[in-house]
């Protein structure tokens, strides 16, 4: 539960700092109407497949699939500029129906997210754009400029932001005060999905506890991007072509404190084109590995620069030899990018993470059965577990102006679409 006890500083104190660092606004965010929340909003779309996506769309009219997918179930689909201009049609039709109401007041939103084993609570705002172009909202991956002229063009033509950025900062024993206070009520949104995860949202309304919060983050001089590169470099871009129009000057996120997030282990299966042998490979593993213990059943690194090798049905834990210096990049030190530079590339001849077939990656949420049944079913040959990335290495990327490999952190929670919509 979040800290109740007596703040270590005068919030009265923050409010008259002479530089604003972190700007965050409330908004009237558009929300499902009362009761349907769990039937209109949805996961990520990239986390369907398609005939999971048909059978939500044929199946649940209020499904928010059916308004940002509009052509999905036509065999000639319409132009990207078309189909945009079609989604905010669709979601105008929705406000008009009463399938999405405006809050009466511009409010933060308090988000918690829990199942059996985690909860994850964190505090929905505006994001300023500015503080984006400062580099005090801190980035650790590369976007590409063709997906972030795509999406700031559908942020254009839709007028909507439907899914928050998610960005993590340090502890604020205030802030969360105030969460668990506005928690103590009864939710505007509650329900459970079909993955087992339950949606809770509040309104923070009162005038003096968003202030509170404001000021609270205004002391803060930096925050992390830990999902949504490309959604903010593309909210950035919009806000450049519309700098009259205040509501492009934010992107719509979920800020949480960084301890409250969970980062997974990302792991790699590969695809053994050249046919080495088990031995072959063992063997170039030892130039740079100790191999510390062999079995049957499943093994799981247990510290950073150990890792868990699958192949011919049987598991091998290994740990790097090689001792960084203090001149060492910090890059060069993160687990994922160690198996590329002494396994992927020496071994397999596997450089590009991103276009070769012969890899793909499983995140850890996934449990280390699902690595072991990739190979056993002659899909892949082999497969590596990793440690888990740490918030500190994961913020001392950004901070050195960094960029993470492909696939090096699965992060969670994974946010909804539609809960919150933010219109421009």
């Amino acid at each position: 539960m979040f800290f109740f006890g007596k703040f270590k500083s005068d919030i009265n104190d923050i409010a008259f700092l002479k530089y604003t660092m972190i700007t965050i606004k409330p908004f009237k965010a558009y929300l499902p109407k009362k009761d349907l929340a769990q039937k209109v909003s949805t996961r990520q779309i990239n986390s369907y497949s398609d005939e999971m996506i048909h059978n939500i769309m044929e199946s649940n009219p209020e499904s928010f699939l059916n308004i940002i997918l509009p052509d999905f179930n036509q065999e000639i689909k319409t132009k990207t500029s078309e189909r945009f201009k079609k989604i905010n049609v669709l979601f105008q039709q929705a406000i008009e129906n009463g399938l999405f109401i405006p809050s009466n007041d511009n409010c933060f939103y308090i988000y918690r997210q829990s199942n059996s084993i985690n909860f994850y609570t964190g505090l929905i705002a505006g994001a300023a754009t500015k503080d984006y172009r400062d580099n005090k909202i801190k980035k650790h991956e590369h976007t590409l400029e063709k997906r972030e002229k795509l999406f700031t063009k559908y942020l254009r033509l839709t007028g909507f932001n439907a899914e928050p950025i998610l960005l993590i900062h340090e502890k604020s024993k205030p802030t969360e005060a105030i969460i668990d206070k506005v928690m103590g009520s009864t939710p505007i949104h509650k329900f459970t999905s079909s993955s087992g995860n339950t949606h809770e949202l509040w309104e923070v309304k009162k005038d003096e506890d968003i202030t509170t919060i404001q000021n609270c983050f205004a002391a803060m001089n930096k925050v992390y991007i830990a999902d949504g590169h490309h959604r903010s470099a593309s909210s950035n871009l919009l806000s450049l072509e519309n700098v009259e129009l205040e509501s492009t000057n934010n992107v719509m996120a979920l800020f949480m404190s960084e301890e409250n997030i969970h980062i997974h282990d990302f792991n790699r299966v590969i695809k053994n084109s050249e046919q080495k042998s088990e031995e072959n490979i063992l063997k170039e593993l030892e130039r740079n590995f100790t191999l510390t213990e062999k079995s049957n059943k499943i093994l799981k690194p247990n510290s950073k620069h150990e890792f868990c090798i699958y192949l011919n049905f049987t598991w091998h834990r290994m740990k790097l030899n090689h001792v960084f210096d203090a001149i060492s990049s910090t890059v060069s030190q993160l687990d994922s990018q160690i198996i590329t530079d002494y396994i992927l590339s020496p071994i397999f001849d596997i450089k590009d993470l991103k276009n070769d077939v012969r890899i793909d990656f499983i995140p850890g949420n996934k449990g280390l059965d699902s690595l072991k049944k990739a190979v056993d079913s002659g899909k892949f040959d082999v497969a590596i577990a990793m440690f888990p990335v740490g918030v500190d290495e994961m913020k001392k990327i950004a901070d050195e102006g960094l960029v993470m490999p492909p696939k090096s952190t699965f992060i969670e929670p994974k946010l909804r679409s539609g809960l919150t919509v933010y219109k421009f």
